[in-house]
């Protein structure tokens, strides 16, 4: 009986990583939060927006899985430390997914900074409905035609991650 619930996990729970990096050159963290409040914006001409929003602090991750629900206000993403101090400038970050509903986008990327002292965040939020599409996402970080890291996350309906929905949705469980 207690082999059971491992087994049943094993089957229904979400992974926890699937992240492709050098764990000698980073620790990684992959996960889900809830939106938060930027402070300003970077211009990022290769993004449908034509920016990337900046936060104050790096926010927690409040689930650690891979598993992501096409929701307003659900943000999920790569957090990323060199470990040994080192600094990663002029790094690609391309964001691939499955078609937007009104434009068929499927390619996103912008220059950023990776690594020297502390923690780096690469991350998504679902802003408008054309954005929350199913399917496979991709981070991808290269530097100088050499992959940082990828990083895979499997984007789904609310009602196959509904407490994750619910939470940064605002709807109470029942």
């Amino acid at each position: 009986m207690r082999a059971l619930p491992v087994l049943l996990c094993l089957i229904a729970c979400p992974a926890f990583s699937e992240v492709d990096y050098d764990p000698a050159q980073f620790a990684v963290e992959q996960g889900v939060f809830c939106d938060v409040p930027s402070v300003g914006e970077m211009e990022a001409p290769g993004t449908v927006a034509g920016k990337i929003e900046l936060f104050e602090t790096i926010p927690e991750f409040q689930w650690q899985t891979n598993v992501v629900p096409a929701v307003p206000d659900v943000s999920f993403g790569i957090k990323t430390e060199s470990l040994d101090g080192a600094a990663y400038p002029g790094v690609v970050l391309t964001l691939t997914h499955p078609p937007f509903t009104e434009t068929g986008t499927t390619r996103q990327a912008y220059v950023t900074s990776l690594g020297g002292t502390g923690t780096s965040i690469n991350a998504y939020t679902f802003d408008v409905p054309e954005e929350q599409v199913p399917g496979l996402w991709t981070f991808r970080a290269e530097q100088n035609g050499e992959v940082l890291y990828e990083a895979r996350f499997k984007v789904v309906t609310a009602a196959e991650a509904p407490e994750i929905a619910a939470m940064c949705e605002g709807i109470p469980l029942s």
